[in-house]
């Protein structure tokens, strides 16, 4: 992956909020998730994608266990964080803002 190992975490975060289906359907999504934390492993205190990358690791947690509720519920988690990073985005963007 190029870019910056953040970059790319948010990419695959944003890229498995958007997918729809269980674990089965987001397999591609799950594994280009759990690369992208390999590669960024730590959040810096402060940082707006903390409460997304807590999120991501309880999605690849439950896919491990092969937990398909937890799954489920870890995945809206991070569509909600991933919702909510971006409409932060949005509004910074719109007021002349770069992030």
């Amino acid at each position: 992956m190029s870019g910056s190992a953040r970059s790319v975490f948010v990419i695959a975060a944003t890229a498995l909020a958007l997918h729809k289906g269980g674990m089965t359907l987001c397999g591609g999504g799950i594994i280009a998730l759990s690369d992208a934390l390999d590669a960024f492993p730590n959040v810096a205190p402060g940082d707006e994608v903390a409460l997304a990358h807590a999120r991501a690791r309880e999605v690849v947690a439950a896919r491990l266990s092969s937990n398909e509720t937890a799954f489920s519920a870890a995945k809206y988690a991070l569509e909600v964080e991933m919702a909510s990073l971006w409409s932060l985005r949005v509004q910074a963007f719109s007021k002349g803002v770069r992030v």
